[in-house]
């Protein structure tokens, strides 16, 4: 057993001190995911990982760098601490997000804007009746005459319902108010 004042052992303290002390500092992994725009011919959607030593930096990176050298809108930005998540904002969760998915999108699409509110602006004159049902297409003619239901889909995977169980290759149709997924339309009556 080597004495305290030998220098051999104040050596190995100060490495084995040094690696507990290296060991436990922790390490921030910062990611953030995109998405594959309809459209976009990606195998996968775009990731970027970086490690860093805090978590501010961590955020920092994502919410700058990051953000503005991703190809595609943004799906979400994570930070990992030793393998754990510590920190995670949404594209609908974050100012920050929703901007660069806006941006991505306007240079995209120039037109949608102009297309949403000529939209809107239609459904609210057939929700006032001023077109008449003959100038509707059929998905309008539904939605007016159904306005409780969001539908027809078409299950092209297997889906649950509430009425049917698991549906594959078969139309449903989801209560609007609800979100709940019916077979049958039939079980609700539509002025409820």
């Amino acid at each position: 057993m080597p004495f305290y004042n030998d220098p051999e052992f104040a050596e190995l303290h100060r490495a084995q001190v040094a690696a507990l002390t290296t060991r436990g500092k922790s390490v921030f992994l910062a990611k953030i995911t995109g998405v594959i725009p309809k459209g976009m011919n990606l195998p996968a959607p775009p990731i970027e990982t970086r490690e860093f030593d805090n978590i501010t930096t961590a955020k920092q990176w994502l919410l700058g760098e990051a953000l503005t050298n991703l190809p595609t809108p943004v799906n979400n930005v994570e930070v990992f601490e030793n393998g754990q998540s510590v920190w995670r904002e949404w594209h609908w969760s974050h100012d920050a997000l929703k901007s660069k998915n806006e941006l991505w999108w306007d240079a995209k699409d120039p037109g949608r804007k102009e297309r949403e509110a000529v939209d809107k602006e239609r459904k609210q004159k057939i929700e006032a009746g001023l077109i008449p049902n003959s100038q509707l297409s059929l998905k309008e003619q539904f939605e007016k005459a159904n306005p409780r239901w969001l539908g027809p889909y078409f299950a092209w995977l297997p889906t649950s319902t509430l009425d049917a169980g698991t549906i594959w290759m078969t139309q449903y149709w989801v209560r609007a108010t609800l979100g709940l997924k019916y077979k049958n339309k039939g079980w609700f009556p539509d002025n409820d």
